[in-house]
């Protein structure tokens, strides 16, 4: 019985990968690597971001990206993402950091996303402080010169408590 059990998972999995075009709990070379530049680069998005850096900040973004930030109409040129990106780092004691909690990448190796959540302080209007916590998701494309580019942001804040 053991043995005829085992045969049939055996069975199982190998038309599931015949059909599926994969094995289970594989991943490409090129998604492994996708998902590896994309968390780095993510990574050193937060810097910018914890530099205050607007210039480095927008070097994250292909030239033909859209950028859907909160409260703002739809960036969907490079001059609006710059105006709205320094507006944001010019809001009084900004500070915005964020890191992924997840991270993947389509079995051709070209496109990915990366999800997170971020955590923002400034100061309101009156001088008082402002905290916000929120969530992101990035869409990102593999460029011809084979670096990864965000190619659509979004992010907006968790409700208050």
């Amino acid at each position: 019985m053991l043995v005829t059990a085992a045969a049939l998972f055996i069975s199982c999995k190998h038309l599931h990968e015949h059909f599926s075009g994969k094995t289970d709990n594989t991943v490409s070379t090129d998604s492994a690597a996708g998902i590896n530049a994309i968390k780095s680069a993510d990574s050193a998005w937060d810097q910018a971001s914890a530099r205050k850096s607007a210039a480095d900040w927008l070097s994250f973004y292909a030239d033909d990206a859209i950028m859907m930030p909160p409260n703002e109409n739809v960036c969907t040129d490079k001059a609006s993402r710059e105006a709205s990106i320094k507006k944001m780092f010019a809001t009084p004691g900004v500070s915005l950091r964020f890191q992924d909690t997840k991270v993947d990448v389509a079995q051709s190796g070209d496109m990915g996303y990366a999800a997170g959540v971020y955590q923002w302080a400034s100061k309101d209007s009156t001088g008082k402080d402002y905290h916000e916590t929120g969530k992101y998701c990035e869409t990102w494309k593999k460029q011809a010169d084979g670096n990864w580019k965000c190619v659509a942001d979004i992010w907006n804040a968790d409700a208050a408590k």
